[in-house]
This record gives C-alpha cells, structure tokens and sequence, in this order.
C-alpha cells in the first residue's frame, strides 16, 4: 500500500498499544497497593502466630464424588494437573472446599511455597501429599487475606529459610502454624481483598487486550 495507507495502520496500532500499555501501568499500580499495604500493617501492627486462627483439613474424597483434580502451583493457584490421573480412583486425594488454602511441603525443586487458595464455589481434590486448611473463624481471619500475605516474595524467602531436610527441603504444616503475621481488622482485610480482586480482574482485561490486539495485526494487514 502507499505510505500514507502504511503510516495509518501504523497509527492504529501503536495507539493500541499505547492503551494498553496505560492500562496495563494501572493494574501495576493496584498491586502496588496491596503490598505496601500489607507492607504498612506488618510495619505497624504486632504480628501473630496463624497456628491460633488456622486449622488443618485432613478430609479425603472417599466416597470419590468429586472429579476435579487439581495440582498446587508455583504461581499461587490451582491448575489442571498434567499427570495422567483415574477419575474413577481419587479416594485417597484431599477435598479442598471454597475458601480453604491448600501448600506443598516441598520447596527445594520450585524454591518458592507452591500453594492456592480455592476463591471457586466449588471444592476440588488434590493430592495426598499436601497439605490443606481453613480458617477456625472467618469473622477473624480471611484466608484470602492471608494468602496475599503468603504471596509475597519475601514470605517465599522465609519458607525456604525454614525449611528442613538434605534431599527434600520441607515445609510442614507446622512450620506453616509458625508463621506470623499482621491480622487487622475484618474491615481492612477485606479492603484489602477486594483491591486485589480487582488486581485480578484488570490483570485478566488487559491479558484479553493483548491477545487482541496480537490478533488485530493480520487483520490490518
């Protein structure tokens, strides 16, 4: 096509980009508020063992009703397992009900602490190796708060510093107990929360822009 034609596709696309560029700078920012605010609240407030607000759920999928499996990623969430697994013998795998955390105690190969927290409405099943809890009272403490504390990189840090063993460096559920940390009000944990699912949100907008926008260019073409 003539220059002129080539320049406003050009201008379409960088002006594309540019939004999304902008956009992608917000979501930036609203992660930035959740961990300085997490940050300010361990600076200012006594931080606490969670062994008193936490409580292992051992409960297997006996009766193998539910079919969705799921592994413990590095990334802080649940995932498709890729293992070749028998739907029709999950018996022995752990149920993780909404609003429940599930870790692996292993940190050595990921050196980070794989877990996930189930925002689904659903449960799912993991398996019998990790380790699952809830919280004793969630007027008191949130586990979704308490799993953007467990995302930091510096609690990823702490894990592996805590972890023990030669061949598997391991995490346990006590040492999971252990930790301590800042526990507000249900008020702010909530504030707090509801800024990270909009993280979450926005994160997710701007994945689907990208993808539009790498979409967009044969189109112009």
């Amino acid at each position: 096509p003539s220059i002129d034609q080539q320049r406003k596709y050009v201008d379409v696309y960088l002006a594309l980009q540019n939004n999304l560029a902008t956009y992608q700078s917000k979501v930036d920012d609203l992660k930035l508020v959740c961990d300085g605010y997490i940050e300010d609240l361990r600076r200012k407030m006594k931080c606490e063992k969670i062994g008193a607000y936490i409580i292992e759920s051992n409960v297997k999928n006996s009766d193998n009703k539910i079919k969705e499996v799921r592994s413990v990623s590095v990334t802080k969430e649940f995932k498709l397992t890729n293992a070749k697994v028998n739907k029709n013998e999950l018996k022995n795998y752990l149920i993780v009900r909404p609003k429940e955390i599930a870790f692996v105690q292993t940190t050595g190969n990921e050196k980070v602490l794989a877990f996930a927290y189930n925002a689904q409405n659903y449960p799912v099943v993991v398996s019998s190796v990790d380790k699952v809890f809830k919280s004793k009272d969630e007027n008191i403490l949130d586990l979704q708060f308490l799993s953007l504390y467990l995302s930091r990189k510096e609690f990823d840090r702490y894990a592996r510093f805590n972890s023990w063993g030669s061949a598997r460096e391991v995490f346990t559920m006590d040492d999971m107990n252990d930790v301590a940390i800042p526990i507000p009000d249900m008020s702010v944990q909530k504030e707090i929360v509801n800024i990270h699912r909009c993280y979450l949100e926005r994160q997710r907008i701007a994945a689907q822009l990208k993808e539009q926008l790498n979409s967009l260019c044969p189109i112009l073409i």
